[in-house]
């Protein structure tokens, strides 16, 4: 008698990649990039790898924007290249990346603004120390 089925999944988390805001829970967080494979089972031991779904994944409501494996590369390198993050460029296009699948991003005139409230306080903190 053999005992075959399917439906047994893994999950392999990228960590990690910006934060986002939900659109269920509204909440802002670091969302995950996820991998999530579906296998084939075998006397309840996976054994061929039939589907793969590339997630972002909200970490409160576990909310997920489906990613195709292109974009998913993309943000797997920048995760891995600490010095992309360093560059407005790199910020945009993540964010493009991010808005095509559906999250909510910022929009450039919320993050100036934001960075320019960061820079004012610590000024202030400055003139405070001395």
């Amino acid at each position: 008698m053999i005992l075959f089925g399917w439906g047994y999944r893994t999950v392999k988390n990228y960590g990690p990649v910006r934060k986002i805001q939900c659109n269920k829970c509204s909440n802002e967080t670091s969302w995950l990039l996820q991998k999530l494979t579906t296998w084939f089972t075998l006397f309840f031991i996976p054994v061929i790898p039939y589907k793969r779904d590339y997630l972002l994944v909200c970490p409160v409501c576990r909310c997920c924007l489906e990613l195709v494996k292109e974009e998913v590369d993309e943000l797997k390198s920048i995760i891995q290249d600490a010095k992309f993050f360093e560059s407005e460029e790199a910020v945009r296009h993540m964010n493009n990346i991010v808005t095509e699948a559906g999250g909510i991003i910022r929009t450039e005139t919320q993050l100036k603004f934001l960075r320019d409230v960061q820079e004012f306080q610590r000024e202030r903190e400055e003139k405070n120390k001395v």
